[in-house]
């Protein structure tokens, strides 16, 4: 086979002690806290989970800071509870993560009820802290800081749908695949920031995620 020109190199995650894990798709759940459902002025929906996608070119390369992306005026952080799926689809590891909105564009498209690509699905959207291998779902308190300002206080038990529903629910319309990631929704408490903000994450157990907004380009 001859490519005209060469294939990207692979976006990987660092797992503590064991490597490196390339990201295939990133699936994101929606108003999966009844609180974030609540101050973004709507509610959970009670037949089904839904779901958006992040590609994996939209992973911060590791180690960077963040660049405030084009186009927005007000971009906001989600942190969330990110699940690495191997073999079989079965969760493998587990990470802290943020879900980068652009949410002035996100709003547009609601309104005129496109899809949300445009403020979800761009370069920097998927923040993933390298993570640790997990036997079992981690559960616990998740975190945000901007500025030393504590801005989200959750807990993963307050999800609506815990992650094996989720993913029994994605496995009836994909075929999940080691490398997929699941971000599993935020807590209450998003806001924007701005270029200059220091962000800091946590979760109980995992890694720490800590990252700078650089200047717009």
């Amino acid at each position: 086979m001859t490519l005209l020109f060469p294939a990207p190199d692979p976006v990987t995650i660092p797992v503590e002690g064991q490597g490196d894990l390339p990201v295939r798709r990133i699936f994101c759940v929606g108003r999966n806290y009844a609180a974030h459902a609540a101050e973004m002025g709507t509610a959970v929906d009670t037949d089904a989970p839904f779901f958006f996608l992040k590609s994996a070119h939209a992973v911060l390369s590791r180690g960077a800071d963040l660049p405030y992306p084009p186009g927005t005026e007000d971009l906001h952080h989600e942190v969330e509870l990110a699940v690495a799926l191997g073999e079989g689809g079965k969760p493998v590891a587990a990470g802290v993560s943020l879900d980068m909105t652009r949410r002035d564009l996100q709003a547009t498209a609601k309104s005129r009820r496109q899809p949300w690509d445009i403020g979800k699905d761009f370069e920097g959207a998927a923040i993933l802290a390298p993570m640790r291998l997990a036997a079992e779902i981690p559960v616990g308190a998740i975190r945000l800081w901007v500025n030393d300002t504590l801005r989200q206080d959750g807990h993963t038990r307050d999800m609506v749908r815990p992650v094996p529903e989720l993913l029994d629910h994605l496995a009836r319309y994909y075929t999940l695949m080691p490398g997929d990631i699941l971000m599993t929704g935020t807590p209450s408490g998003v806001a924007a920031v701005s270029p200059g903000d220091r962000i800091r994450a946590v979760m109980e157990g995992l890694p720490e995620l800590a990252l700078e907004v650089a200047p717009r380009g």
